[in-house]
């Protein structure tokens, strides 16, 4: 199973000589597990990802004709479906790609992707798009079996439903939970959920003392999203290999402080940043 990070920031993409180390772009992974493509949420950095893969059909290091792509968001706010009006292979007429959402919500995940692209939104609309597309909307527990893979929704903490995935193949597990709210006391069903995984990518959004307002007056509470702290503990109590901090919310030099404050209580913690990968063996 190879990970790899294409959009790791939260909320609006934030580009600029302060997010260089660790990259400006909206949520997005990408999970290889064999010749199975899973993308995880499609933030702004979901452009990159298309990009390459153009560019490494066209030199001949993808060989499929047809690519098939299965995308999970984690929920339908902006900043986690903002890139895919910019996806290039879903302009492409041989590929096919199969996108699931969080059922129960105000609107749909084809609905969503509609009304983002409709006037006087967007110039092209979800129908000029020339790859196959196909809309799942998915429950808490549901599962989906992409040959030996199974990827299963878990709802999190966050402001108008969310999802967490759990990723298995064969005996390799990859937990994907951005956007969930976990401070002091932590989630049982996410550290259930999170149980023995190889590895946690966790919502770190805030330090604590931006999650409780100090310095600034502007408490965070019930934003939807954890502290690096939060996610310490939930690494811990599920007895996570390697944890991963995702969804920044800060500077550079505050996610570098971050990551060092949260490796002395779990050694084995990245910051995640654009073109971090990981294999899973």
């Amino acid at each position: 199973m190879l990970v790899k990070f294409w959009g790791v920031h939260g909320s609006l993409p934030r580009p600029g000589p302060s997010t260089l180390k660790y990259g400006g772009n909206t949520p997005c992974v990408e999970v290889r597990c064999g010749k199975n493509l899973i993308i995880f949420d499609a933030g702004s950095g979901i452009r990159e990802l298309g990009e390459d893969m153009v560019r490494r059909r066209r030199v001949g290091e993808i060989h499929e004709t047809n690519i098939t792509g299965h995308i999970f968001f984690s929920h339908l706010h902006w900043d986690h479906v903002q890139g895919f009006p910019f996806f290039a292979p879903a302009f492409q007429n041989s590929n096919e790609f199969h996108l699931y959402a969080v059922r129960g919500l105000n609107s749909t995940i084809h609905r969503i992707m509609s009304d983002q692209m409709d006037q006087p939104n967007f110039p092209i609309t979800l129908k000029d798009m020339g790859a196959a597309l196909f809309f799942h909307d998915l429950n808490s527990g549901d599962t989906v079996t992409i040959d030996e893979v199974v990827v299963r929704a878990e709802r999190v903490n966050h402001p108008g439903g969310c999802f967490g995935y759990r990723v298995e193949s064969g005996e390799k597990i990859m937990i994907y939970a951005s956007d969930t709210e976990i401070v002091e006391e932590i989630d049982p069903r996410v550290v259930e959920f999170a149980r023995n995984a190889d590895l946690l990518i966790h919502d770190g959004m805030f330090t604590p003392e931006q999650y409780h307002g100090i310095g600034d007056d502007i408490s965070r509470e019930s934003w939807g999203h954890s502290t690096w702290e939060g996610a310490v503990r939930t690494a811990v109590a599920a007895a996570a290999k390697h944890l991963v901090i995702f969804h920044h919310g800060n500077d550079d030099a505050t996610v570098q402080e971050i990551e060092r404050k949260a490796r002395e209580r779990f050694p084995k913690t990245t910051a995640a940043y654009e073109g971090l990968e990981i294999e899973i063996y």
